[in-house]
């Protein structure tokens, strides 16, 4: 049975709070660093932050940011590496939490992302993407029944988007198929569907006639 990842919302960071270091040169590096990740450059960006970072080694955000452009090159364990020493200078950044999770996601690291998953759903003002996310590394565990309850709580949600509704309803319905509730798991495929979600089409079409 094919799956689908929950969109990963990673964007860049300015932390409300921490102020930028007072060095200009260190300034300049972060803008032009924020500047190539916006551009796709990741591998510039990570060399515009590292040189922020030599001349300000406590520069909150460099480091941050660094792990999203290491996320998106692919290097996950290179990217946790930076979102720890952020959490180590702001141990209250829910969203960093987040991140780091999906990074451990990618790595299998599934006991770990579900940690840091729990501390962003916390913080975070949009908790549906980390419950959807979260609920899939349950899966990955073979815990179907607590991977229901998260896609549950974004399912039950008024302020869930459409996009996280119906990828809740996509796992859930996919997870009732493989613990033979058909019925009640073709319903929520066809109101995924419903919703715009194209991947649940070829579910209905092979689990549900």
């Amino acid at each position: 049975m094919k799956r689908f990842l929950s969109f990963i919302s990673l964007y860049l960071i300015f932390t409300a709070g921490f102020p930028q270091p007072s060095d200009r040169n260190a300034r300049r590096l972060f803008s032009e660093g924020c500047d190539n990740i916006s551009r796709n450059k990741y591998s510039e960006a990570i060399r515009n932050f590292s040189d922020a970072l030599k001349i300000s080694p406590g520069f909150l955000e460099a480091y941050e940011n660094r792990g999203v452009a290491k996320y998106y090159l692919m290097d996950y364990k290179g990217a946790i590496e930076d979102y720890d020493k952020a959490l180590g200078i702001n141990p209250n950044d829910f969203n960093t939490y987040g991140r780091r999770g999906w990074a451990k996601y990618r790595l299998t690291d599934y006991n770990g992302a579900i940690a840091d998953f729990t501390q962003a759903i916390r913080g975070a003002d949009d908790k549906t993407q980390y419950y959807n996310i979260r609920g899939q590394a349950k899966y990955q565990l073979g815990d179907f029944e607590e991977a229901i309850s998260d896609f549950d709580k974004v399912i039950i949600t008024f302020s869930a988007g459409k996009y996280q509704k119906s990828m809740a309803l996509y796992w859930r319905g996919m997870i009732k198929i493989e613990l033979g509730r058909k019925e009640s798991g073709c319903k929520d495929l066809k109101e995924a569907s419903r919703l715009g979600l194209e991947q649940a089409d070829l579910l209905i079409q092979v689990n549900c006639r």
